[in-house]
């Protein structure tokens, strides 16, 4: 009963403006909607090869000029959003995260040269979105923090909340879909955060799956009213109501 009466306290609560959220973010964590340039252009390019080098379970290399490709391709006003995360003297940059507000039918053209699939491979995630009833969606091409500057959950936070916000004020999209590893810790963080798997694919011999959120208010309510410790105490009690007794 105490949990109903939890629940029902989240879904009373407002969605802040940008800026309004009554728990503030520590750190620095900046959104815009195109690349940066100068000095953050080059922290985040340093960052993102840092990021996907330096764990087992892509242990990739990018190239500089693939990653500024990548950039101009994906990051472009005034769909698309970029959120930053400050670092220090070495590193400009900790953290980053990019998508953009897009239509199902235009998901394949955006995300298969990334996939290196033709968009005709990819007409099965169209038809599961449009089971699902999801039109419009905000998508996340990158999410990533390098390991030094990992813990808890505020770069999780800082780098979600911004565009979510941005998402549901300036359009009212409320779906949000993103793909990562089963070997990445941010699947297991998704799916306790209301995201569910719901198509797979094989790119480089990499299992790869697509995760969807159909109306993520719920979570942003969570991050801009909660703080870190109440959050956490929130996902494992959701944690332990879904495992067998």
């Amino acid at each position: 009963m105490a949990t109903i009466k939890f629940l029902y306290k989240i879904l009373t609560w407002p969605i802040w403006p940008p800026g309004q959220a009554p728990v503030k973010l520590r750190g620095e964590f900046v959104l815009s909607h195109e690349p940066p340039t100068d000095t953050l252009l080059n922290g985040l390019v340093a960052a993102y090869k840092q990021v996907f080098k330096e764990t087992e379970y892509w242990a990739e290399d990018w190239p500089t000029e693939v990653i500024l490709a990548k950039l101009q391709r994906e990051v472009v006003p005034p769909r698309s959003f970029l959120t930053l995360m400050a670092g220090n003297n070495e590193w400009p940059v900790a953290g980053f995260a990019w998508g953009a507000k897009v239509g199902r039918k235009d998901l394949p053209n955006r995300i298969a040269p990334t996939l290196g699939k033709t968009e005709e491979e990819l007409d099965d995630l169209v038809t599961v979105l449009a089971r699902r009833g999801v039109k419009n969606l905000i998508y996340a091409d990158e999410f990533g923090v390098m390991r030094k500057f990992q813990g808890g959950l505020e770069p999780v936070r800082g780098l979600l909340r911004p565009w979510l916000e941005w998402a549901w004020h300036a359009y009212r999209v409320h779906a949000c879909m993103f793909w990562t590893t089963p070997s990445s810790p941010i699947y297991s963080l998704a799916c306790k955060m209301g995201f569910r798997s719901v198509y797979s694919t094989e790119v480089e011999r990499k299992e790869i799956v697509f995760l969807l959120n159909p109306d993520f208010r719920f979570l942003l309510k969570v991050v801009q009213n909660m703080g870190d410790r109440e959050i956490a105490r929130f996902l494992m009690a959701a944690e332990r109501r879904k495992k067998p007794k």
